[in-house]
């Protein structure tokens, strides 16, 4: 598997918590920036986010005026473009994405893919991939949404929310799944993460507040990681929907 670079400063132990994927993409591009370019970029112009003794599957990608190939993923990956546009080119065909734009690269997967200006993009990876055919699988930009597991009674503070939800990708019985979610406004008490979380927000605004009594709102267009471990509580007082991935460690 490639080795991700680590580009981080100040790589001070820190308890797991929430981080604003926006602020830490923007503090690394000066650094991406400095990495060679070339065909191999996708895979090796990128740096993961650190988190205390370990390194997380979330991280950021660079690519400027390049194209290359993709042998094969090494992982399962999901991408999410914050600025820019790239193109995906594979047997099944060709997926583009610009702007707020997000799909699944499945392990095994190749492709060629090209990036006429600077793109930058967010990535999550699930390490417990096996390959397969499974073609490049962007989300949903008009999903169908089913009802979904409203959080426990326990947590809540006031009423329960109407919550509803989509999949667009879903393996090893949802230990890696992307989608959709809303829900109407609720507010709960932090709980224990025993995943990652990317949450990119469609619409709406929610505050999230971790153990040490750290609290930020995020809002439309802000994309935010609950970190496996960490202690978050919400708080929306609007309908909130956003892109979702998760990995269950």
């Amino acid at each position: 598997m490639q080795q991700m670079i680590d580009l981080s400063a100040g790589n001070e132990a820190r308890m797991p918590s929430f981080v604003d994927l926006g602020a830490f993409l923007a503090e690394r591009l000066g650094a991406l920036r400095d990495l060679p370019q070339g065909g191999q970029s996708f895979l090796q112009r990128r740096v993961a986010l650190q988190a205390a003794d370990r390194t997380s599957p979330v991280g950021a990608i660079l690519l400027t005026h390049e194209y290359g190939h993709v042998p094969a993923m090494p992982a399962d990956e999901f991408v999410l473009v914050v600025q820019g546009r790239v193109e995906f080119v594979t047997k099944n065909g060709t997926v583009t994405l610009e702007d707020g734009d997000a799909a699944v690269l499945p392990m095994g997967c190749a492709f060629d893919w090209k990036a006429e200006n600077e793109a930058q993009l967010l990535f999550m990876r699930y390490p417990g991939s096996t390959a397969s055919d499974t073609p490049i699988t962007p989300l949903s930009k008009a999903p169908e949404f089913l009802p979904s597991a409203k959080p426990a009674a326990d947590i809540l503070v006031g009423p329960a929310p109407e919550c509803s939800n989509h999949n667009d990708y879903r393996v090893d019985d949802g230990r890696f799944v992307c989608g959709t979610w809303t829900s109407t406004a609720y507010h709960r008490h932090g709980f224990r993460y025993g995943h990652y979380e990317i949450m990119y927000l469609l619409a709406g605004s929610v505050t999230l507040t971790d153990e040490t009594g750290r609290s930020q709102t995020f809002a439309k267009g802000d994309i935010v990681l609950a970190e496996e471990g960490a202690h978050c509580a919400w708080q929306s007082r609007e309908d909130v929907t956003k892109l979702f991935a998760i990995y269950r460690v």
